[in-house]
């Protein structure tokens, strides 16, 4: 099986000399096509940490991550982004949707962002609702609708664009 992710030796610190926290220590592994790994731990563990530094949302202080080769440590800002938005979905703990968007402009909105013309956007959002049964809510806003509702919208946002990899945060954890 092909290697999606692999993280050697990763550290990650906070903090000054006179007041360092380690958030996390020398941590290494790697993830192949078509696997599902959940990482848990302790409150305050550095699993959101991790993630974040795999979502290049945050830099590590020392080790190196590849996505489907890349390193992503050696990336500058610019390519980061770039990145970020064409290989990784995200979801997170609070979902965050936005509330003056619809459920399917909320969709849209990975799509949007990535450039996909206006003509193919509406499709591939009925695509993905249709796959997480949630077509009879693209109109309503998020407030309007349940937190398991909210939780397949950030869902398929995160999907809509057949990221590399999909990254989530406890999305359960609102519902």
């Amino acid at each position: 099986m092909k290697e999606i992710l692999r993280l050697e030796h990763i550290q990650k610190y906070y903090g000054d000399q006179d007041n360092l926290t380690k958030a996390i220590d020398d941590i290494s592994f790697s993830v192949h096509a078509g696997e599902f790994v959940g990482i848990m731990g302790a409150s305050g563990s550095g699993k959101t940490t991790m993630l974040n530094c795999i979502s290049t949302i945050d830099t590590v202080s020392a080790g190196h991550i590849f996505l489907d080769g890349t390193d992503v440590t050696e990336l500058k800002e610019k390519e980061l982004a770039r990145f970020r938005r064409e290989n990784l979905g995200f979801v997170f703990q609070d979902f965050n949707l936005l509330d003056t968007l619809t459920v399917s402009e909320n969709i849209a909105l990975a799509l949007t962002i990535n450039n996909v013309p206006a003509a193919q956007i509406d499709g591939k959002v009925r695509e993905t609702a249709k796959t997480l049964g949630i077509t009879d809510i693209l109109e309503k806003y998020p407030y309007q609708v349940s937190g398991g509702q909210k939780q397949r919208c950030a869902c398929a946002r995160a999907i809509i664009n057949q990221p590399k990899l999909i990254l989530a945060d406890e999305p359960t954890g609102n519902a």
